[in-house]
């Protein structure tokens, strides 16, 4: 009998003992913020902040637009009347404070035979503590048709570029145009 109760404060004793070490609130190093990168299929760990520093580093606000002009060569096998969408996307990380900062614009085309052409537009303000190093990256989505939970809606197509362009932040103030031609 004394042997069963000291097995059992001994294991009682060493469950305790681990608790920190298994326990969900073990203190230790905090994760790494990381994003995906589509282009490679990796997780890329953002830059950290330093928490040592009370300084709030120092941004300027940059504005502007980016307009996406799109011709599109319509091959694929959708219905001649599926409404096809295109959605514009710029993307950035402020090294500068670890900001990612993700803008989208989702527009109808008009389509006219095989050709479909849509305009979308992105207009933004964003506060950059490193925007003159600092890179955007522009990309774009076509899917058709646009209609969701419509049982009819197959056949399906969607066409993605998640990185069609990779720029420097543009002055701010001005208009940045890009004309596509993709075949979808």
């Amino acid at each position: 009998m004394r042997n069963r109760i000291s097995s059992i404060l001994l294991a009682g004793a060493c469950m305790v003992a681990g608790v920190p070490l298994w326990g969900q609130n073990v203190v230790g190093a905090h994760g790494l913020r990381r994003y995906f990168d589509p282009q490679t299929r990796v997780l890329v760990a953002l830059p950290q902040a330093d928490t040592a520093s009370d300084e709030v580093p120092a941004v300027t606000t940059f504005t502007g637009t980016f307009v996406f002009n799109f011709t599109i060569a319509v091959k694929a096998n959708i219905t001649s009347t599926a409404k096809i969408q295109c959605t514009a996307t710029a993307t950035l990380l402020d090294v500068g404070t670890t900001n990612e900062i993700i803008e989208q614009d989702t527009v109808l085309a008009v389509r006219t035979g095989t050709t479909a052409t849509c305009s979308p537009t992105i207009n933004y303000s964003w506060n950059l503590a490193t925007g003159s190093t600092d890179k955007v990256m522009l990309g774009y989505i076509i899917s058709a048709p646009s209609e969701a939970g419509v049982s009819a809606s197959l056949p399906s197509r969607v066409s993605e570029q998640l990185t069609f362009a990779s720029i420097s932040v543009p002055a701010t103030g001005s208009t940045t145009t890009e004309t596509l031609t993709p075949t979808f």
